[in-house]
């Protein structure tokens, strides 16, 4: 009986090896790629990939877009500034830029020319843009709360929002089926106004709800209609969520993670329902994160460990699961960018 018994346990730690052995063989692994910045400087804040892992953002000032390893600045509407925040697999970019006259205006950049979609004595920007051509945004008047726009062959149409009107929205993502995922005031029973994570589907806004709080923002959707953010819970801190068919799931963090007001955000979603954003630690560090069937995992243990990099948040996916990622260690220090690609 004790020699079955010893069998037995050494066949039992032989499994448990192999198995172990292949899952860290089937664990994802990534390279890195540091993007660099404009005008000599190793600075860039990213916001968006496309399936050809062509990156844009905003460098020393500048949209910029990066591509097999080169940053070109994309210029501005005639002011100091602009910032790219939007790119689709036609290589088309939006975001906004100060004009001559010193307004912001929203802006498409097409094939090396830059159009200004604004209009004279309103803000605008623009935040998303589908492989169709549409463009969605926000416009801003003196005095008036900003309003969630489409621009769709050229003409501009207003989305709405929550109400009452004119209560305020943003236009942040926009798919391939037309659905636009965004934020939007409103007001909530007992609690006055509140700032709510709201899909647009055939032009009218829904409200998709919290995770028990009061709060709520949409940073992205794909084509199957997932809409990730983050939300605030029943304690009134905030984690990530995934939402889909009118249910939204609580993401979670990273094991030990202490009490705080913002413990995780969902920023990015990819065609494969792999989530990207960033979590708080044990030690209340903000740490780049992916959720892959809801599981989440630190990006930072899945890097070459000769890279010396701790990577602060993930700011958006492709399909390709290529990756960007920020390292800022401090709100006032500088951020670098990085691509990574799984191997």
């Amino acid at each position: 009986m004790g020699c079955f018994r010893r069998e037995f346990l050494r066949f039992f730690v032989l499994l448990f090896t192999f198995a172990c052995a292949c899952l860290a063989a089937e664990r994802r692994t990534y390279t890195v790629v540091d993007l660099g910045g404009l005008s000599n400087t190793k600075f860039a804040h990213v916001n968006d990939i496309n399936d050809s892992a062509q990156i844009v953002g905003i460098s020393a000032d500048h949209a910029f877009l990066w591509e097999n390893g080169v940053m070109t600045d994309l210029g501005t509407l005639g002011g100091k500034r602009s910032a790219a925040n939007a790119i689709n697999n036609r290589g088309q970019v939006v975001g906004e830029s100060d004009t001559a006259n010193g307004e912001m205006h929203a802006f498409l950049w097409d094939r090396g020319v830059i159009s200004d979609l604004g209009t004279l004595g309103e803000t605008s920007s623009a935040h998303g843009i589908s492989n169709r051509g549409e463009i969605v945004g926000a416009i801003f008047g003196k005095n008036v709360r900003g309003g969630a726009v489409l621009w769709k062959n050229g003409v501009r149409q207003s989305l709405g929002d929550l109400g009452p009107s004119g209560s305020g929205s943003t236009g942040i993502s926009i798919n391939d089926n037309g659905e636009v995922a965004g934020v939007s005031s409103g007001l909530a029973p007992n609690s006055g106004g509140v700032v709510r994570a709201v899909v647009w589907q055939s032009g009218i806004a829904k409200d998709i709800g919290t995770l028990g709080g009061l709060h709520s923002t949409a940073c992205a959707l794909n084509n199957l209609g997932e809409v990730v953010g983050w939300a605030q819970t029943s304690d009134q801190s905030t984690n990530a969520f995934l939402w889909h068919d009118g249910f939204m799931r609580n993401l979670g963090t990273l094991q030990g993670v202490v009490t705080s007001s913002s413990r995780s955000q969902a920023v990015a979603v990819n065609g494969h329902g792999q989530v990207v954003g960033s979590s708080l630690n044990s030690k209340g560090e903000s740490r780049a994160v992916i959720w892959v069937d809801g599981k989440i995992e630190d990006l930072n243990d899945l890097v070459p460990p000769t890279a010396g990099l701790v990577l602060t948040r993930a700011r958006a996916i492709n399909n390709r699961g290529q990756i960007l990622v920020e390292l800022q260690m401090h709100a006032e220090s500088p951020t670098r960018s990085f691509l990574l690609t799984p191997q």
